[in-house]
Order: structure tokens, then C-alpha cells, then sequence
């Protein structure tokens, strides 16, 4: 049993027992200082997350009363993303699906800016300006870069003007520091009241807590898919509909995906392949503090949402995560049933703290999914897995994907819990029941 994974699924627990009291004390301190709502959005110009949230902070001061701040910052370092031009690519994409169904506006065929179009238009955030104001020109800039508008940032910039060209960076990174003081490390960030909201995705979460302070209301975001969303996918016809699911043992949003996807499968009759991966810090990859947490915290909030039990955790880190792929690899995967040992097992970890490492209670997780103790003990001397493991990796990367889960139907792949209703509208239209 190792100590570190106890420790930190301590703090895990600690951080996410907290969350009421936290939302108590801005609650006291609030109503002390005037009761006025504020926030501040954490932004890049080349960030397309952080131009859909814009669009929306004109209607939380309309429709609650929340002064949001725009707050220009330096990208983080690959220790907080360590696939930089994948996730860029990434949130283009998924930028323009997102703006197609929630009504904003985001090109369908966007390229990232040019850095020199993204300094300037920083420089002008960076000089001070009322809220509102910031607001309003944080949006007009957002349109200018990512539809190539040179014209259009030229006259802003002439109108409004902005730093020198050498106080930006440093400014931004200043910024940033701020940023991680408060507690996160990604641009596209809502801070309000102690929690973190990311891109427009997370705003249910945010309106949940204001009308639960007494405030009514809604920003209209639509919660159904458009049809025409990824409308360029197509599978041939005799192809059958299988869908990969890249995941890890570590990861909340593996284990949070897990029962969306047996109810998928069941309800269109789906075929759905588990590939398994190593976490990033199994492969030397760092991950800063406040991502582990907000990631938990998130994944909180999303389980709580869907339903699924979640908040006693065990973190899995080491032997336990090469008990669990050897376990796989040896007598889970190509089971009818491999989804529901994998959810069996995932739960232990995030929702009942079972120490995966711990051999009882991994032949107690594998035992109430099917499997017998002799074949766990056996899977568990396997070394194999290691090559099956880096496979997978190695074809998640070929989609121009990097973390977990992701997923693939046909040709779309996406990387999120959070866009199964996304996945579930074209499962329909290649299944023909669109």
C-alpha cells in the first residue's frame, strides 16, 4: 500500500469536503462588502474557449448581475499542457461545434492567429478600462482575430490603443502568476466565488450555485445538439458502428464516462472497444497541484450532476495502475462484459477509496464483475501489458488526441465526458435515426 497515493487521495478528499464551506465564506464575505457579484475570465486571444465565454459574460451581468473582469494572461507551460498544438487544434474544432449549438459565434473553418495578431490584441486588453467596456472590446477583438480581420484589429487598436509592445509579455505573465496564486493554470477560466467554471461548458454549474443563492434566471444556452453538427463525418455503410474509448484508471473523467457509455451502448446497440492507457505522470510527465484538484473537483461536480457516486478516492498512482492494465489486458479485454468490470473497478477508485494495489481489494472489485481471484492473481505476474498499453497511446496520437477520455466513432474522435451528447448525435446519424 503505498503511502503517497493514500496521502493524496487525503487531499483529495479534504479538498473536496470543502467546497460547501467555501461557498458559505464568499457568501458572509459578499454580503459584507455590498452584496455585488464579481468575476473574473482568465483570457487569451488564441484561446477558443476563452472567445465563446466572452460572448456570454454581456448576459451575466444582464441576467444575475455578475461584473465580470477580463484578465488577459501568458499560456501555460507544458507541465499544465503538455500537448499544446493538439489541444489548439483541438479547441478550434470543437469551438465551432460548440458555437453551432449554443447560437454563438465561432468560424467553422478557423486557423490558429498569427502571434504577432494575438500580441497586439493582448496589448489592448492590458490597458485599464471600466468592466464593461473590457467586456465589449474583448469580444470585438476575439471576432478580429479569428476570422483574420486585420482591418478590423487595426481599428481597434487605433481607437482604443493599448501597451508598448515590450511591457506585453511581462504583463501577461504577471498575469499569469496571478492565475496560479488563485489556484488554476488554463486561460478560459471563470473565476467566481471560489470555483472555477471552464469555457461555456461549465456555466450550468455556475447557474446552479447563483439560483441557489435566491437568484433566477437563465442564459439561454441550448442544451441540445444541432443537427448539422459534424456534419462532415461519415462511416460506409457496411462498416459496423464501434466505438473506441481511450482511458485511464487515474483519471475522474475515465471513471465519470464509464455508466454514459454502458447506457449508450445499450441503447443503440453499440459495440464499444476500452483501450487503456498510462496517466501522464507514468510517463514522466508532471502535473501541477491545482490541475489535479480543480480535475477532481470538476469531476465532482460532473458525477453529482449525472448521478453517478463519486468522493472517496484512492489515488492508483503506481503498482495499483499496473495491477489494473495488467489485469485488462490479461482477462477483461474482448469480455462481453468489459465495460462493466472496468466501471466495477474505476468506482473502487473514485467513489468507495479501494487501494487498487491492495490485492484483496482488487480481487474484491474484479470478483463482483465476474472474475475469480486465481485469474487476478495470474493477471496481475503479466508484464505484457506495458507494449498493449503504448499501442493504444501511440493510436491515440495518430487522432491528434492526448488525454482521456477520448473518443472515436467512424471518423469523429473527441476528447471529453462532457460531449457524449455530441457522440450520441452522430451515432444517430450514422446509425440513420437522425
Amino acid at each position: 500500500m503505498s503511502v503517497k497515493s493514500r496521502a493524496i487521495g487525503a487531499v483529495i478528499n479534504t479538498y473536496l469536503s470543502s467546497r460547501p464551506a467555501k461557498h458559505a465564506i464568499y457568501s458572509i464575505g459578499r454580503a459584507l462588502s455590498g452584496g455585488r457579484r464579481r468575476a473574473r475570465l482568465y483570457y487569451r486571444a488564441d484561446d477558443p474557449y476563452s472567445h465563446l465565454l466572452a460572448q456570454v459574460v454581456p448576459r451575466l451581468k444582464e441576467v444575475y448581475g455578475i461584473s465580470v473582469e477580463i484578465v488577459p494572461v501568458a499560456p501555460p507551460g507544458l507541465s499544465a499542457n503538455p500537448a499544446p498544438e493538439m489541444l489548439l487544434r483541438h479547441a478550434i474544432e470543437d469551438a465551432a461545434i460548440l458555437a453551432e449549438r449554443h447560437g454563438l459565434s465561432f468560424p467553422a473553418a478557423a486557423s490558429p492567429p498569427p502571434q504577432d495578431r494575438v500580441r497586439r490584441a493582448h496589448a489592448v486588453l492590458l490597458e485599464p478600462r471600466p468592466v464593461d467596456e473590457q467586456a465589449q472590446i474583448a469580444l470585438e477583438l476575439g471576432e478580429a482575430v479569428w476570422r483574420e480581420d486585420g482591418a478590423a484589429l487595426a481599428g481597434i487598436v487605433e481607437r482604443k490603443g493599448g501597451l508598448s509592445g515590450e511591457s506585453v509579455r511581462p504583463a501577461l505573465e504577471a498575469n499569469y502568476e496571478a492565475l496560479e496564486r488563485a489556484g488554476h493554470y488554463q486561460p478560459g477560466m471563470l473565476h467566481y466565488g471560489g470555483d472555477w467554471y471552464w469555457g461555456i461548458d461549465r456555466l450550468w454549474h455556475l447557474e446552479e450555485r447563483l439560483h441557489r443563492e435566491g437568484l433566477e434566471g437563465s442564459l439561454g444556452l441550448s442544451a441540445n445538439p444541432s443537427p448539422r453538427l459534424a456534419s462532415a463525418i461519415r462511416l460506409p455503410s457496411k462498416e459496423p458502428l464501434q466505438l473506441d474509448l481511450f482511458f485511464s484508471f487515474r483519471s475522474p473523467y475515465s471513471y465519470v464516462v464509464l455508466p454514459q457509455i454502458i447506457a449508450l451502448r445499450d441503447r443503440y446497440d453499440l459495440a464499444v472497444r476500452v483501450r487503456p492507457v498510462l496517466p501522464m505522470v507514468m510517463r514522466g510527465l508532471a502535473v501541477p497541484r491545482a490541475k489535479r484538484l480543480y480535475i477532481a473537483l470538476d469531476a465532482k461536480r460532473e458525477a453529482d450532476r449525472l448521478g453517478i457516486p463519486f468522493g472517496r478516492v484512492f489515488d492508483p498512482l503506481g503498482e495499483g495502475i499496473g495491477y489494473c492494465m495488467a489485469l485488462f489486458f490479461h482477462c477483461i479485454e474482448g469480455r462481453s462484459d468489459e465495460l462493466e468490470i472496468v466501471h466495477s473497478i474505476a468506482k473502487g477508485i473514485w467513489a468507495e477509496a479501494r487501494d487498487v494495489s491492495h490485492i484483496p481489494d482488487l480481487v474484491y472489485l474484479a470478483g463482483r464483475a465476474g472474475i475469480a481471484e486465481a485469474e487476478v492473481r495470474a493477471a496481475i505476474e503479466q508484464q505484457a501489458w506495458k507494449n498493449e498499453a503504448q499501442a493504444n497511446r501511440d493510436a491515440l496520437t495518430e487522432l491528434g488526441h492526448w488525454g482521456v477520455p477520448s473518443l472515436r466513432i467512424g471518423g469523429y474522435a473527441t476528447w471529453g465526458q462532457d460531449r457524449i451528447p455530441l457522440l450520441e448525435a452522430e451515432i444517430e446519424r450514422l446509425s440513420g435515426l437522425d
